[in-house]
Parts: C-alpha cells; structure tokens; sequence
C-alpha cells in the first residue's frame, strides 16, 4: 500500500549498488530506495530535494515513485 507523497532530502546514494536513502523533512528515520524508483531523472545526487511516496512491505517500508522537488 502506498502512501501520500512525502519531501526529503536525498541522504545518500550509491548508483554501483542502485541503493539509497532519503532522510525526510521533519526527521523521522531515513527511508532506504532503489535507483530503479527513481522518476523522471537518470539519478540522483546526494543532498537533492526529492518527493516520494512510501510502500509498506510486510514489516519494512521504502520509497517509491522518487523525483525531483
């Protein structure tokens, strides 16, 4: 299940592995993402403004749908 879309920044990103993590505005825990949620860019940069929306699976959460602010 998806959720309403969220900003954050982009905290890290290695593009070798395809993962990452946003760290959202308003502090909560950073959410882990992979390069292949990533919209309408080619990648991402650390310290980037992104929006997202989260995806519940199980017991963990990640962001999807990943663009630019």
């Amino acid at each position: 299940m998806r959720s309403i879309l969220r900003a954050g920044k982009v905290f890290s990103f290695d593009p070798a592995q395809g993962l990452g993590l946003i760290a959202p505005c308003g502090g909560d825990e950073h959410v882990p993402f992979r390069a292949q949620a990533v919209r309408f860019v080619d990648v991402v940069a650390e310290g980037q403004l992104v929006i997202y929306a989260i995806e519940r699976v199980d017991a963990a959460v990640r962001a999807v749908e990943v663009r630019p602010a």
